[in-house]
């Protein structure tokens, strides 16, 4: 059965899907930069053990160059993760109206049966007195 809420629930509904898009993108990239902060900070390792081992090997530049792109991709991941969390919380807020209409529409349906078993009955009814109006002329009718 349709409902007046039926719109309103398709269009909560490709918000949701737009929705769960934008988290798995953000998820990736989350993920992808913090595969690439942990790579940088092993590499970091690797190089200041090298440096150490050999000492004509200078890798001061390096490191510092190596630190600022690992304190910007900290910075970056930060950044991911409020929005993440911004978008879960708006998720979150959809999904809540989605089923606040959703159980609009599930009211609406159960108000229609109702009604429409209400008719039902009170056409039974009106069928049966009738009926019983009959019954009851034709009974004074033959007694007469």
């Amino acid at each position: 059965m349709r409902t007046p809420y039926d719109a309103a629930l398709r269009a909560l509904d490709r918000d949701m899907d737009a929705l769960k898009a934008l988290v798995a993108d953000a998820t990736a990239r989350l993920d992808g930069m913090q595969t690439l902060h942990e790579a940088l900070t092993s590499q970091i390792a690797r190089e200041t053990e090298l440096s150490a081992v050999e000492w004509q090997l200078q890798a001061d530049a390096y490191l510092a160059r190596a630190r600022d792109e690992r304190r910007r991709l900290e910075t970056l991941r930060h950044d991911a993760e409020v929005e993440l969390t911004m978008l879960r919380r708006k998720a979150a807020q959809q999904y809540a109206s989605m089923r606040a209409v959703g159980n609009a529409a599930d009211a609406f349906r159960a108000e229609a049966e109702r009604a429409l078993q209400n008719a039902e009955q009170a056409m039974l009814d009106d069928l049966t007195a009738a009926r019983f109006v009959r019954r009851a002329r034709d009974l004074r009718r033959a007694r007469a």
